[in-house]
């Protein structure tokens, strides 16, 4: 039986995450997590032997590939992560069901790092609430679970983002390299992250949540010297890797050697294909970079059909429900994350702030390579986490209050006003 390997891990990924602290010791958490878990595998089976998930034909064609590479006993010259399929391949034997139940594992350890990133940040009123917004929108479900490369960019980016803020809040030993090896390993899933990383580890490395005295400010410390020189590595060493030969066949385009016309032209030309090609869901998403006032202008339009297509009046199928409920939910948490901004104060303003720029900054990376609401559904949940940290809470505030609108403090209220008419009572006679 090839999908041998494929059942071991779902039946051991219960045990796998139930055995982290974070599970372990709180109970509706732990619930939430096999809720989660269930949903998962329930897709990975009805996509591997039931019928095949819509939007999926991408994973179908890294499997293959991989297959292939592992029956002819080579490791595939192609996409980073078909070379990482034909590995496990080669070992356990080519198997769909094993790439969906690897992606499923991947997921439900970016769940514990999530929960973990929750108590760094102290939101842990809604941690339940969070992880279930977090583990249940349908896209997530979906794409997360059928063999496809989100599941793995997910967790890597999370995890650059966690190690990140470990070497300033509540700092842990060695939380720089493990910063840096998860962006490295993050890289390895997509090529567009390539640039996301360039960015991304510099800033963490140099940014401080804590408010310094002027004193403070201009002093080297041991701390600030090993961030500077780590970026300086970081950006030299990103200029040779990007610069060379074998790296621009694998990932075309990417060259700090080219201009900036050069760019411009590369994402005109990749957004013009993107328009040609027919489809019910496509979006504009041409980029015009012909003045300041159209770039911004034709971003703005390109990001908002990214994040909220298709809008309400346009859907005329049943299949148009979902992605426009996930663009309900994207536009009210992004509302709600910036009410939260707003409302924070001090150090959780700062992080706050920190998550908002990563999420914008992956989400105008990916926009720039999406052409349809599919896609878009697929490349959202990325960075989608990001946004449920931050508005989440607010979010999860919102919906309670409008399905149980009474506070506790006004049936206490009642309560206590009810008792105080019944004591004036004397049998059924009032006194």
């Amino acid at each position: 039986m090839q999908d041998w390997a494929g059942w071991l891990l779902l039946f051991s990924s219960f045990f796998v995450v139930m055995s982290f602290r974070e599970v372990l010791n709180d109970r509706s958490v732990a619930y939430a997590m096999f809720f989660i878990l269930v949903f998962h595998h329930l897709a990975a089976i009805t996509n591997a032997y039931i019928v095949m998930l819509p939007g999926i034909g991408d994973a179908f064609g890294f499997v293959s590939l991989a297959t292939h590479s592992a029956e002819v006993g080579e490791i595939s010259n192609g996409i980073p992560y078909v070379k990482f399929l034909s590995v496990v391949f080669m070992v356990f034997g080519s198997s769909y069901f094993l790439g969906e139940e690897l992606s499923v594992l991947t997921f439900a350890f970016s769940c514990i790092v999530f929960i973990k990133l929750i108590n760094l940040t102290n939101v842990r009123r809604h941690r339940v609430g969070l992880l279930m917004l977090y583990g249940l929108l349908p896209a997530t479900i979906l794409y997360t679970s059928v063999g496809l490369r989100e599941a793995y960019q997910i967790l890597f980016f999370m995890l650059t983002v966690y190690f990140g803020l470990r070497i300033h809040v509540k700092p842990m030993i060695g939380a720089r390299l493990l910063m840096i090896l998860s962006a490295l390993l993050m890289a390895f899933f997509h090529h567009a992250l390539i640039i996301i990383v360039v960015v991304l580890v510099p800033v963490l490395l140099l940014w401080k949540p804590q408010k310094f005295s002027i004193k403070k400010r201009y002093a080297l410390s041991k701390s600030r010297f090993v961030n500077g020189t780590l970026v300086i590595i970081l950006i030299a060493g990103g200029y040779y890797c990007t610069g060379s030969p074998t790296l621009l066949k694998v990932y075309g385009g990417l060259n700090p050697n080219k201009s900036i016309e050069q760019y411009k032209e590369l994402v005109e030309h990749r957004t013009g294909q993107l328009k040609s090609v027919l489809g019910r869901s496509n979006y504009d998403s041409q980029v015009d970079f012909s003045s300041v006032n159209s770039t911004a202008r034709t971003t703005l339009r390109s990001l908002v059909y990214y994040l909220f297509y298709p809008f309400p009046w346009e859907i005329n199928k049943a299949i148009d429900i979902v992605p426009a409920f996930e663009a309900l939910i994207r536009f009210l948490l992004i509302v709600f994350s910036i009410n939260s901004w707003l409302k924070s104060q001090g150090s959780q303003r700062k992080i706050y702030s920190f998550f908002i720029f990563a999420y914008f900054l992956v989400t105008i990376f990916y926009m720039f390579g999406t052409g349809n609401a599919g896609t878009a559904m697929r490349h959202n949940i990325v960075s989608y986490w990001l946004i449920v940290l931050v508005g989440g809470s607010g979010l999860i505030e919102f919906v309670t209050k409008l399905i149980l609108p009474i506070s506790k403090s006004e049936v206490r209220n009642s309560r206590i006003s009810h008792g105080a008419c019944s004591s004036m009572k004397i049998g059924n006679t009032p006194i």
